[in-house]
């Protein structure tokens, strides 16, 4: 994976979790989505990787879920927001 690519990776995690509810999104279901962008050969454990690295920003936290947590599921923070802002001042 570039650079490149692992950017882009991050801001759709960010995008897709900003668009979510307050229960987030499972990551099985973040892989579907981006791997609909074109980057086909995106690894579950890639993702993971990717994930912790925003968490570990402070722009995404895992959700508590009390059915099948075994089943991830993100949600943005407002650090998360606040850097999406930041990325297209205009809008």
């Amino acid at each position: 994976m570039t650079t490149a690519q692992r950017e882009q990776i991050r801001l759709s995690i960010l995008r897709y979790c900003d668009s979510a509810d307050q229960y987030g999104l499972a990551a099985a279901l973040l892989l579907q989505f981006i791997r609909n962008e074109g980057l086909r050969a995106l690894t579950p454990e890639q993702l993971r990787a990717e994930l912790l690295y925003l968490a570990d920003k402070s722009f995404l936290v895992s959700v508590s879920k009390p059915i099948s947590p075994e089943n991830p599921a993100w949600r943005i923070t407002a650090a998360g927001r606040d850097f999406l802002a930041l990325q297209n001042p205009e809008d």
